[in-house]
């Protein structure tokens, strides 16, 4: 047996752990931090918390508020032009992953050189980068818990994917609490998020004992509370499970990689502007019913199945696939996910959304079964309509009800 396990960061889970970050700061000499954010984060109050904690211990502070979903490469610049000026010697990120990968990517341009567009792939960073410190905001991308930065080429319309050596966070403050007030539509979006890194990280051709560990932690986590999060947000047990779960499903990806629902998302959140978990969620089930045509991914789903809560002892491996593939489409129904029709993606984008699929290299090297151009764009089109996993036409017996 041979792979490859990594996590990037130490980290610090629990209620109240964001109240550390001056005493980090101070045990990595950091007097000067570029705090990256944005307005949202801001306006909920946070902002104005971790700052205090910050000034607690003689900490200076340099915003940079800019960050937008699927963040573009053009603010990236300005951000890393800030911290040069100013002379910073860390940087503090706080939000969901838009918050932390824009801060991962304006590290790596604090101390090598630009564009970032030249370190699109995997251990393209030489220098070494600046203390990182991520406070996650919701249980979603968990940007913190994994060596890779998403950011969008707005040249080539396309969603870069930079990891390997220099490319995370040193520390995370994983504080669940920091979630309560997150909208319910938010909490959709970004644990269908989580739940989609889990399931394809499973699945994945480089899955291992120690991502596949995570990975079903993970599913159980989150397919357990996400609903209860997503109509009760106060709920502190449910906000804490979810980030726990967040975090396990990251360190499975991080290691094991994704796989064709991200290859569909990155188009989708690019070209359509859908947030990334919404992307996510959308297509899920249907890639996994696409997937679920391979038998050993039968196999892998009857795990899935099972770390659901769902009784699949005396099914066979391909009934207790598409139990899975169900429950999978249940749960994105009950926190309301939309179609992509509902979601405004238009038929006339199909093609070009399918030839974008098609260069996420990466994701599509990582996926259990090969895909084609005619497969995703049926993909996308199921996806559109929300067929019944029961209808789609690679759905076969004994999987077809």
């Amino acid at each position: 047996m041979q792979f490859q396990f990594g996590i990037p960061c130490q980290v610090t889970f629990g209620n109240g752990a964001v109240k550390n970050i001056g005493q980090v700061l101070s045990e990595l000499s950091a007097t000067k931090v570029l705090l990256i954010y944005d307005q949202g984060v801001e306006q909920a109050g946070i902002v104005d918390k971790v700052k205090s904690y910050m000034e607690e211990n003689q900490v200076e502070t340099v915003s940079f508020s800019k960050v937008v979903p699927n963040p573009p490469d053009t603010i990236l610049n300005e951000g890393a032009k800030l911290g040069r000026n100013e002379e910073v010697d860390g940087i503090v990120a706080i939000g969901g992953g838009s918050s932390i990968d824009v801060a991962k990517a304006i590290n790596i341009l604090l101390t090598n050189p630009g564009p970032i567009n030249q370190y699109d792939g995997i251990n393209m960073v030489k220098n070494q980068t600046k203390p990182l410190i991520a406070i996650p905001t919701t249980a979603g991308t968990r940007s913190e818990a994994t060596s890779i930065t998403v950011i969008t080429d707005t040249e080539k319309k396309r969603k870069m994917v930079i990891g390997g050596r220099h490319c995370g966070a040193d520390i995370a403050l994983v504080d669940p609490e920091l979630t309560i007030a997150l909208p319910p539509s938010i909490t959709a979006a970004t644990g269908m998020d989580a739940l989609t890194h889990a399931i394809e990280a499973y699945v994945s051709k480089f899955a291992s004992v120690p991502s596949d560990v995570n990975a079903l932690k993970a599913i159980e986590l989150i397919s357990n509370n996400l609903v209860e999060a997503y109509k009760n947000g106060n709920n502190l047990e449910a906000r804490h499970n979810m980030m726990l779960g967040s975090m396990l499903a990251a360190y499975a990806f991080n290691s094991a990689l994704l796989g064709v629902v991200h290859a569909i998302a990155h188009p989708l959140s690019v070209y359509c502007g859908l947030p990334h978990g919404v992307a996510n969620a959308s297509t899920l089930p249907y890639v996994m019913a696409f997937n679920a045509t391979d038998e050993h991914v039968q196999y892998r789903h009857r795990d899935i199945a099972r770390h659901m809560g769902i009784e699949v002892n005396n099914l066979s491996d391909a009934e207790a696939s598409y139990k899975a593939i169900e429950a999978v489409k249940s749960l994105a129904e009950q926190v309301h996910i939309p179609t992509l029709s509902e979601a405004g993606v238009r038929r006339d984008q199909f093609d070009i959304l399918a030839e974008a699929t098609l260069n996420e290299e990466i994701s599509i090297m990582a996926n259990p079964t090969d895909v084609s151009k005619e497969d995703i764009l049926d993909l996308i089109e199921t996806a559109y309509v929300g067929s019944d996993v029961k209808d789609l036409k690679y759905v076969q017996s004994p999987l077809r009800k």
